[in-house]
């Protein structure tokens, strides 16, 4: 029984040694890099893109994802980026001209704050007027001052009477000739 009894007592001495040991190493791994001991103190973090390779935006790899640009004149309002996006950072409103009956965008905004440039949208843009950008730095204050708006903007009324205008001098052209 006595054995056993300090066999057990040494045992917790061992265990209580381990521990002190264990904790004693990761402080003397550690405690160079909190006090600043000469090269363990320098940075270890590089930059992305890497500033002494590409020095402006047209020296990034060939393939590589900026911002988002919308040529608003070449959108034709289908939604398909949109709908393919998996952060719903595109939200895009239209109407319909009423002297063409072609589409009217009049509300396309890319929340930069939701989007991970992933490319989806770019590759689902059937005209083509969806594209990333060279520019890949945008930082900001505000959460509002990363939506980027391309849309034309709502029918005016006075829009709506100069497109109506046209379409009766064209009617009138048409039936003169």
């Amino acid at each position: 029984m006595k054995i056993s009894v300090f066999s057990g007592i040494v045992k917790y001495f061992q265990d209580v040694y381990q521990g002190f040991r264990s904790v004693m190493n990761s402080y003397s791994a550690a405690l160079p890099y909190v006090l600043g001991m000469g090269e363990l103190r320098k940075e270890v973090t590089e930059q992305y893109p890497d500033p002494i390779s590409s020095k402006t935006p047209d020296d990034l790899p060939p393939r590589s994802r900026g911002i988002l640009f919308n040529d608003i004149e070449r959108c034709t309002g289908c939604r398909e980026c949109k709908q393919v996006c998996p952060s719903r950072a595109i939200e895009i409103e239209t109407e319909i001209r009423p002297d063409t009956n072609q589409v009217w965008v009049s509300t396309f905004n890319i929340d930069m704050a939701k989007c991970v440039l992933c490319g989806l949208c770019v590759d689902a843009c059937l005209p083509n007027s969806l594209v990333h950008t060279r520019q890949y730095i945008q930082s900001a204050y505000n959460l509002s001052e990363l939506m980027m708006s391309f849309g034309k903007g709502p029918i005016t009324p006075k829009q709506r009477v100069n497109w109506e205008i046209a379409r009766r001098i064209k009617e009138n052209d048409e039936v003169l000739i």
